[in-house]
């Protein structure tokens, strides 16, 4: 299968402490894991569901996920880590309007006339990002950027995506036993944090 995993900086693999790239990352580890399927990185730091960032106007998940689908057909599935920048306090966002972003999100992804090319959908998952992890706000940048509202938002994203997919006939894959975000920066996932995902998502992928 050929399986695109569209993200942001925690797919990417974005290194907190070093400020670069982990060469181990989930997509990574998955391809080494299960040879037989193309996983496909299509992460980006700062990458949103569908909030327009005004000092990266490239971030914004919404506007750029058809032409990434249309670049690598065919697809077999389709992966959605997003939400984590989403809830930064610059953008006001609530659990509604998360919601309301996952749900334009899928609108696009789900809109049969995008593959009219292959005549098919590709099966689709939502993975929920990785917690923040408790002392966040220890880490001046993280409080300033996501406050305590983002935090309270990023706590209820599961019950809040489960129920979208739900209505919409998608997979939910909910990650809160398995990672959360490193105490460094309370956003960003390890090395072995990554590995535990790969784990997880490749336990899911052979039950389906």
């Amino acid at each position: 299968m050929r399986i695109l995993i569209y993200g942001d900086s925690n797919t990417w693999g974005y290194d907190a402490k070093t400020g670069k790239r982990f060469e181990k990352r989930y997509p990574k580890y998955l391809q080494k894991m299960m040879p037989q399927h193309e996983f496909i990185e299509e992460g980006l730091p700062g990458r949103t569901l569908c909030q327009d960032d005004p000092y990266d106007e490239d971030r914004n998940g919404k506007k750029y996920i058809s032409m990434v689908i249309k670049s690598h057909e065919p697809l077999d599935m389709i992966w959605i880590n997003l939400g984590t920048n989403d809830a930064k306090r610059m953008f006001s966002t609530n659990i509604y309007s998360m919601v309301k972003g996952l749900k334009a999100v899928l609108s696009i992804v789900l809109n049969p006339a995008l593959y009219r090319n292959y005549g098919k959908i590709p099966e689709v998952w939502i993975i929920r990002p990785a917690r923040m992890h408790p002392d966040y706000e220890l880490k001046k940048t993280t409080k300033a950027n996501f406050g305590k509202e983002g935090d309270a938002i990023m706590e209820q994203l599961a019950v809040a995506y489960k129920n979208v997919c739900a209505a919409g006939g998608v997979k939910f894959i909910d990650t809160k036993d398995v990672i959360m975000a490193d105490k460094f920066d309370g956003i960003h996932i390890t090395e072995e944090s990554h590995k535990k995902l790969a784990i997880y998502l490749k336990k899911k992928l052979e039950e389906k």
